[in-house]
């Protein structure tokens, strides 16, 4: 039986991915790719606490939204010709890994002469 805290949880925030599907100008398909995206990010981070994890959860659905049209370019220059990416597809894989590389970001960035030294073939 699940916990009744984490089924409030989802139950709101498939509510409110819901509800923003309904707004004019936002693709349903990049909503949903975007939420589908932040939810493999956020299961898949051990290291997050709960609150933590809704707060990324959001991020990452935003970030998805935003690098939608540019991960879908970005996949459609690597795949073949004949395959068409969707904006879906391209949310999807946005709001999975954006979060992810930002986190790595500032890890690396909170200590630079480690990140210089690696940059200049050092780190090897």
């Amino acid at each position: 039986m699940a916990d009744p805290a984490s089924t409030t949880v989802a139950t709101a925030a498939v509510t409110g991915v819901s509800l923003l599907a309904l707004f004019p100008g936002l693709d349903a398909g990049a909503v949903l790719g975007a939420f589908a995206g932040a939810a493999v990010f956020v299961m898949s981070s051990r290291e997050l606490g709960g609150t933590q994890k809704l707060i990324f959860l959001f991020l990452a659905t935003i970030a998805g939204l935003i690098g939608a049209s540019l991960a879908a370019d970005l996949l459609a220059t690597v795949l073949p010709a004949k395959v068409k990416v969707s904006i879906g597809v391209g949310a999807l894989v946005a709001s999975a890994l954006v979060i992810k590389v930002l986190i790595w970001m500032i890890n690396k960035a909170d200590n630079p002469a480690n990140l210089l030294s690696s940059l200049k073939g050092g780190g090897k």
